[in-house]
Parts: structure tokens; C-alpha cells; sequence
């Protein structure tokens, strides 16, 4: 399928860019600057963040927490790394039927060559019909940073008819997020299929 490169680039440089000036930020005074020969993004400082009304992407810390999950409001878990391997949580529906909270699983791996595409529309549709209950929607990942990210995103280009780079701006103020390259490639490619343009 074919895709913008340009919104590739742009999306990629503005989440580079933004990690970057974080990273300086929380440099601590007198540190001396630390060389990467490649660069990572910087680590959420929170476990977890309300990125858009009644969306809150998040890390594994309180993914299983059912107590905490209510306690913060959530109605529905979306687990982007659902599953018993390396990088992955295992939990379902049956670990939340006690609490009330609805579940969707996607089992993704973290890597460029993962297809996360077939995913985008089920998790795109669970979130909006938590959304339009007045729910709330805990999506995440291992860190909420990459998988989590994408779904969100795709959720936004979907439900909300946003363009990519305004979803990423709206959602990287919020989390320091940083879906892979090949997510972000994945998502140019939702986009013009949804607008039929670059």
C-alpha cells in the first residue's frame, strides 16, 4: 500500500524532536551530555496519562490492578501486548469479569515488522463505544509508548477524523509516546486510505 513519505517524515522528525528537547530538559544541571549512537525516546514520566478525553494510555505497572483501575474510573482495558511472552501481559476477559471492566486483547509484539493494521478498526470500535457509554478507556503496552500509542492513534484517524500529525501533536503533549517506524508507516498508510490523499 502506498503512503505519504512526507507525513512519514514529518511524524517521525516531530516525535524526534519533541523527545529530544525532553530528554535536555530533565538532563540534570552540570550533567555532562550523554552520547546515544542510537536514540531512544524518553521514558514516560508517569505511568500513565489521559491523552484524550476518556482515552488514558499507560504502562503495565497498573495494567492488572483492577482496584487501582477503578479507583481512577476506568470501564474498559484495551491490552495491546496481550499474551505470555517476552514483552507481553497475560490477562482477558476472565481476569476482569469480577471488576466490571470490559476487554479487548490485541496480541502485538513491539517491532517494525509487526503488523498492527489488522487491529486498527475491533479496537478502533471497542473504544468508541466505551467512549459514547461515558466510559473510560485504559490502552496500554508494556511501557505506553509504542503499541498502546498506535492504537490510539489509529482510534483518533478513525473515530475522530483527525489527520495523523494533528493526532500525534494531541497526544505527544499529553505522554511521551514513540510508535516504531514501522507503526508509523502502518498509520501514513491508514491515513491516506481514509482521505485518499497524502
Amino acid at each position: 500500500m502506498s503512503y505519504s513519505q512526507i507525513t512519514f517524515s514529518r511524524v517521525r522528525e516531530f516525535l524526534m524532536n519533541a523527545n529530544d528537547s525532553n530528554l535536555e530538559r530533565r538532563t540534570p544541571m552540570g550533567a555532562p551530555p550523554t552520547v546515544m549512537m542510537f536514540q531512544f525516546p524518553a521514558s514516560p514520566k508517569d505511568n500513565y496519562n489521559e491523552v484524550y478525553p476518556g482515552i488514558i494510555i499507560g504502562d503495565k505497572e497498573c495494567s492488572k490492578n483492577k482496584r487501582h483501575l477503578k479507583a481512577i474510573g476506568v470501564t474498559h482495558v484495551v491490552n495491546c501486548c496481550q499474551g505470555i511472552k517476552p514483552n507481553q501481559i497475560n490477562t482477558d476477559v476472565t481476569y476482569f469479569r469480577d471488576s466490571g471492566i470490559a476487554f479487548h486483547g490485541i496480541q502485538a509484539m513491539d517491532h517494525s515488522s509487526y503488523n498492527m493494521t489488522p487491529h486498527f478498526n475491533m479496537a478502533a470500535k471497542f473504544i468508541d463505544k466505551a467512549l459514547e457509554s461515558n466510559g473510560k478507556v485504559y490502552v496500554h503496552c508494556m511501557m505506553g509508548i509504542s503499541r498502546s500509542a498506535t492504537i490510539v492513534l489509529a482510534f483518533l484517524l478513525l473515530k475522530r477524523n483527525l489527520r495523523l500529525m494533528e493526532a500525534v501533536k494531541m497526544i505527544r503533549a499529553k505522554r511521551e509516546v514513540f510508535p516504531n517506524e514501522g507503526f508509523i508507516r502502518q498509520l501514513c498508510i491508514l491515513e491516506s486510505t481514509i482521505h485518499e490523499s497524502p
